[in-house]
């Protein structure tokens, strides 16, 4: 079984990065610059870089079967989730919107700790 999951976590952890490295490769110097100054952004790695992270320990607690693994997905996952609906809320341009935004990000967050704790 743990031959499965390590064929899954590299499927989807390493044709991502190939392609995303593919691609940063195509790029002109001004588009790499630019995609540097938003990845190392505390923004990003605040929202996006949790998720992220979420989805890698998610990935990871098959093979290793580690409870924390599950614990600190759950938790990353939260974590970036809430303060993406907190920079939504900030920066949105219609606060209809920004509500829209948080309510189905409070959905996700109550699907994935279900579908986490299962």
């Amino acid at each position: 079984m743990k031959i499965v999951a390590i064929v899954r976590f590299l499927l989807i952890i390493v044709i991502p990065a190939f392609m995303m490295w593919r691609s940063y490769k195509k790029m002109g110097e001004e588009e790499r610059n630019d995609f540097m100054t938003e990845v190392t952004s505390k923004r990003f790695a605040a929202t996006y870089g949790l998720v992220a992270l979420s989805f890698i320990f998610i990935s990871l607690h098959p093979i290793f079967e580690f409870a924390w693994l599950k614990t600190g997905s759950a938790m990353f996952f939260s974590i970036g989730m809430i303060v993406n609906c907190v920079f939504v809320w900030l920066y949105a341009s219609s606060k209809w919107k920004a509500v829209l935004c948080i309510i189905s990000a409070l959905i996700g967050i109550v699907i994935f700790l279900w579908w986490v704790t299962k």
